[in-house]
């Protein structure tokens, strides 16, 4: 996998997962950065410490899956970090680093099997790795791409319940018209059996995690 200095760098800026939402902060693919949780009726935000960060179940889901939904590392040369491969896959990275979310940790613990990169006609690229308990395929593309293979999302303290999808368009819409590129995540249990993908695995079953807001 080769730089390409040509690529313009895309930083996550806004995170809308567990019906909350988040802003961070940071420069380029830098790891290092702060995330705040935000209150849009009252203009308000606070920052999320270690602990708080650990609890908020679907931030983490939503930053988990960018991180690994993905085919791309990031490198510190001389001084600069950046990415190696696709640049909205160096922000999603870059942003789970800020909130202790290591990508080769991750790797680790989720090693991947296969990977459907993205395609212009379906609109998503998707991972399958090896857990702990199973096999998970994570899901990553266009807000209508994801949606249409949901039923099911995660709120604020990780607990499964029914899709909303008019308010997730609503927040998707709200990020656009900030200047923001927006790519939703969504992930599936699958069998143990599961040795690759395939599209007809991709067609329904995903449970919505999270939408990322880069610019």
């Amino acid at each position: 996998m080769n730089y390409q200095p040509d690529h313009k760098n895309l930083i996550v800026q806004s995170i809308y997962a567990g019906c909350r939402n988040y802003q961070v902060n940071g420069s380029d693919y830098n790891p290092e950065g702060k995330i705040f949780e935000v209150s849009v009726q009252e203009s308000k935000c606070w920052l999320l410490n270690a602990s708080k960060l650990y609890s908020k179940i679907a931030l983490r889901e939503c930053l988990i899956a960018g991180i690994l939904c993905n085919n791309s590392y990031l490198e510190k040369k001389e001084g600069q970090w950046i990415v190696f491969g696709d640049p909205s896959e160096g922000a999603s990275i870059a942003a789970g680093s800020k909130a202790k979310l290591h990508q080769s940790h991750l790797r680790q613990l989720k090693p991947k099997l296969d990977l459907l990169p993205f395609d212009s006609k379906f609109q998503y690229m998707a991972t399958l790795h090896r857990d702990f308990d199973g096999k998970t395929i994570y899901l990553k593309g266009s807000v209508n791409a994801v949606l249409s293979r949901t039923q099911k999302m995660l709120d604020c303290s990780g607990e499964i319940i029914p899709l909303n999808s008019k308010l997730i368009k609503l927040e998707a819409k709200s990020m656009k018209k900030e200047g923001l590129k927006v790519f939703a995540f969504a992930k599936k249990l699958v069998s143990t059996e599961t040795l690759a993908l395939e599209r007809t695995q991709l067609k329904s079953g995903f449970i919505f995690l999270g939408l990322q807001g880069m610019y």
